[in-house]
């Protein structure tokens, strides 16, 4: 949007600058007052109608920017309240697949007690991808809890 905005003011400079300088050269020219006053209105025209985009594209570009401010504001805030939430929670230990409990094992996020049970019939795992191996989580579910699983 700003790119767009400084094309115009830039596009408006220049039909003023080669209007003048047309201005000019018509004067040389010994043209009479009535065909230069045409050429001036036509002029002023021109840079009233440019100007009067160009300060149409600024309104949209502000709005634009209002918007995209307010955006980054909220994701900021939501940036701030993550890193609160990683700061305060509690450090937990990895639960260990071959000794932990159905009770410890139910507190890895969205392991049903029925994959608990599973997990504690299948001991023992070498290693903690195995859960996966012998069908107990999917991969997708291996992956959002890998991190705090052991097998040690």
């Amino acid at each position: 949007m700003r790119r767009d905005l400084n094309r115009t003011v830039r596009l408006a400079l220049a039909v003023v600058v080669i209007l003048g300088l047309a201005g000019c050269s018509a004067k040389n020219s010994n043209t009479n007052a009535q065909n230069q006053e045409s050429k001036d209105e036509k002029t002023r025209e021109d840079v009233a109608s440019a100007t009067q985009k160009a300060k149409e594209e600024s309104r949209v570009a502000a709005k634009n920017l209002d918007e995209a401010a307010h955006q980054a504001a909220h994701e900021a805030k939501v940036a701030v309240q993550g890193a609160k939430e990683g700061w305060n929670r509690k450090e937990t230990r990895p639960v260990n697949v071959n000794s932990a409990s159905k009770e410890q094992l139910e507190t890895l996020p969205g392991l049903s007690a029925k994959q608990s049970e599973d997990v504690i019939n299948g001991r023992p795992y070498n290693s903690k991808h195995d859960l996966v191996a012998k069908g107990i989580i999917s991969e997708d579910e291996y992956s959002r809890i890998a991190d705090r699983l052991t097998t040690q």
